[in-house]
Formats: structure tokens, sequence, C-alpha cells
């Protein structure tokens, strides 16, 4: 008797995020107008991808390689500090801007604080996230040195809490560890000066990224395999794929189908799924590997 063929089931709430979702159809409409585009940086964390956009005739830049033969330069949705703006400007260059609505609201409001605390002669920003990620990057960009980012809890020692604090989150953190971060850095305050109304925690994580890691524990638990499909630059990626894998210890991290092994003996059912860069067109590509080498094990 053949074994049954393994039910294999895309994670449809994986994949890219909205605003991803927004800056590739940004550039793809832009892409059709004109050519070529100068994108600041990779536009996502996915090699399959970025090639898919580069052979549409999107260019990938660095910061210093701005200069005014570039007639168009696309922001990307981590978005930019305002220094960037100031040089496309002294360029010449059209913007195409695709900053997440998402970033753009936090950037906003971190300008604010940070405006505030100027005026007021005392108060701190503090912003929870990756050091060198490009939203961090913007973030820091909108305030006025007044501003500093922690990274892990330990950090949080090195804070003068004699001042008023906002606490902001990059929106793709992690939620846990966000708020065990704001936890400590209220107690602290609260132990060193006594008072319980110098800490303002803002809850800025996006919720399109805060619900993924409980989706995925439950998607993970319902397949005996999951694939997990992300860019090597992704820290979204290997942050969502070790939860996959404390579920599913049979998780495998690929970045393109030509990655997929056979992994499959005696799976009754195979789960897709990846990190908020991973465009779908990829997954589904990945689950045409996976059919061939499963109906080839028939």
């Amino acid at each position: 008797m053949n074994p049954a063929i393994p039910v294999i089931e895309i994670d449809r709430s994986s994949g890219f995020c909205s605003g991803v979702n927004r800056a590739i159809k940004i550039a793809e409409d832009k892409l059709q107008q004109e050519e070529p585009i100068y994108c600041l940086g990779n536009l996502v964390h996915n090699e399959e991808e970025l090639e898919r956009l580069s052979n549409l005739g999107m260019e990938f830049i660095r910061h210093e390689e701005i200069n005014g033969d570039m007639k168009t330069v696309f922001i990307r949705a981590h978005g930019e500090p305002p220094e960037t703006y100031s040089i496309l400007r002294n360029h010449h260059a059209s913007v195409v801007d695709a900053t997440c609505p998402v970033v753009l609201r936090l950037q906003q409001k971190v300008r604010k604080s940070s405006r505030q605390f100027r005026e007021n002669g005392s108060g701190l920003v503090i912003i929870f996230g990756k050091p060198g990620h490009p939203e961090i990057t913007g973030l820091l960009g909108q305030t006025e040195g007044n501003a500093i980012l922690i990274s892990k809890l330990e950090e949080t020692g090195s804070i003068d809490y004699n001042q008023p604090l906002h606490l902001y989150a990059q929106t793709t953190a992690g939620e846990e560890q966000y708020v065990t971060i704001c936890r400590r850095i209220s107690d602290n305050s609260l132990q060193q000066t006594g008072r319980n109304d110098l800490v303002t925690v803002n809850n800025t994580i996006c919720r399109q990224m805060s619900q993924r890691a409980p989706r995925l524990r439950e998607f993970a638990k319902n397949h005996d395999v999951i694939i997990f499909v992300t860019g090597s630059e992704s820290s979204n990626g290997r942050y969502l794929s070790g939860v996959a894998r404390e579920v599913n210890p049979r998780t495998h991290v690929v970045g393109s189908p030509y990655d997929v092994d056979n992994w499959f003996a005696g799976a009754r059912s195979i789960g897709i799924t990846g990190a908020t860069s991973t465009p779908l067109w990829l997954m589904e590509e990945v689950a045409g590997r996976i059919k061939a080498i499963v109906e080839n094990n028939l």
C-alpha cells in the first residue's frame, strides 16, 4: 500500500506585512513608468525578491552613493532620518517615499517627545530596538540628541533616571522583551526617584508583528514538518523561525526552493511559512519543490 501524499499548506498570515506590501506595490507601479529607480538600501531582506525587483529596473544603493545623476530615489518602508531628505533635495532628486505609515507615525511621536524635552530643558527619549537597523537610524534622526537606544535589559542600568523618560519600541521589536525592559525601567525610576510619574511607556510595536508569533506557534503545532522561508539578512526571519522551532523541532529554514531537501519521511502534513520580508510567490515555489520531492518518494 502506497503512503498517503502529505498535505502541503502555506501559512496565509505569514509573508509580507502591509507596510512591505505597500512599498512593493509603489515600487512596481513606479518601475512601469520609468527606469531606473534607485532604492536606498535593500527594499526587503530577501535575496530572491531583490533579484526580481532588480530585473524590473530597480537599483539598490548605499547612502554614500547618492549623486546628482540619480533622477528618482526610492525610500523603503523602514523610513529615513530628516538628513536623508535634505541630501536628496540638494541633489535635486525626485523622492518616492514608501515609508510604512506605522513607522511614519512613530517617527512623528519620537520627534514630538524630543522637541518637548528640549523646550522643557529636561527629559530623555528611549528607543528599544536593534542597533544599526534602518528603522532605528530613521527614529534616532528625529531627535535632537536627547535619545538613546536600548537593545537589551542590561543596558537599562546606564540610564539617568532623574528626568522624564519616554519609551518607544521599534515597530518590529519583540513584544515580550519590550514589556520586560519597560517594567525594569519603571521600577528603576521609582526606586531612584521615589516617583512613579516620570516614565511614559508608548506601545509602538506593530500589531501585525505582535500577532505573528502566537499565530505561528499554532501553525507550527498543527504540522509535522515546518519549512520557514526567509532571506539570510532578515532579523525578523531569525526570530520567527526560532519561534517555530521551539514548537516544532522539525523546522527547516530555507532561502529558496533549491535549499529544500528530503526532510519529509513519515510526514502527513507540511507547513510553509515565512518572515515579513518573504513574498508569497517564493513560498508558492517552495511548495512546488516540496510537492515534487514527496511525489518522487512514493
